[in-house]
């Protein structure tokens, strides 16, 4: 007999106890028409539903078959949904904390970067003045050179003027 047939059986119960009250009640009423003081006096009014102690323990113990698995199976639910979110709760600390390393080594990559663009700039500023000085080097070994071609050639010349002067002396 499930939970709903013995609330269904209270019910009727029920209704039949109020059915014969109620008959009682007009049964007396028809007699004491002209009692109207005993009239007052034997009224009966529906106050309360009354429920017997083996209904309510039907009842709760329906319950306790139905209500406890389902509670259980909820926990259970519910255990697993936060071991599920422990899970990506661990696996985005990890990823924070990985992403913090990369972050660190990108700052340690840029300070690098940037002393290497110093190095750079003065690599490059002592390039610039060593071309300006080879420019200048070279400018003078050219003008030396012109000089140096000159004086052979006056050289040759006198050379060949004392040639031909001893060429003439002899």
């Amino acid at each position: 007999m499930s939970y709903l047939d013995s609330l269904e059986q209270c019910v009727t119960t029920l209704e039949s106890c109020n059915s014969n009250l109620a008959a009682a009640t007009n049964a007396l009423a028809t007699l004491t028409h002209t009692f109207p003081r005993v009239s007052s006096v034997i009224r009966c009014e529906k106050k309360y539903e009354l429920t017997t102690a083996s209904d309510i323990n039907k009842a709760q113990d329906l319950i306790s078959k139905e209500a406890v698995p389902f509670l259980f199976r909820q926990v259970d639910q519910l255990e697993s949904a936060i071991e599920v979110i422990r899970t990506t709760h661990e696996a985005q600390l990890a990823k924070v904390e990985q992403q913090k390393s990369e972050y660190q080594q990108l700052l340690e990559d840029e300070a690098t970067m940037l002393e290497l663009q110093k190095v750079i700039k003065e690599e490059q500023s002592a390039l610039a003045d060593a071309q300006a000085n080879l420019l200048n080097l070279k400018s003078t070994v050219a003008a030396k050179e012109r000089e140096l071609a000159e004086q052979q050639r006056a050289r040759s010349g006198i050379k060949e003027e004392n040639e031909i002067l001893e060429e003439s002396a002899m």
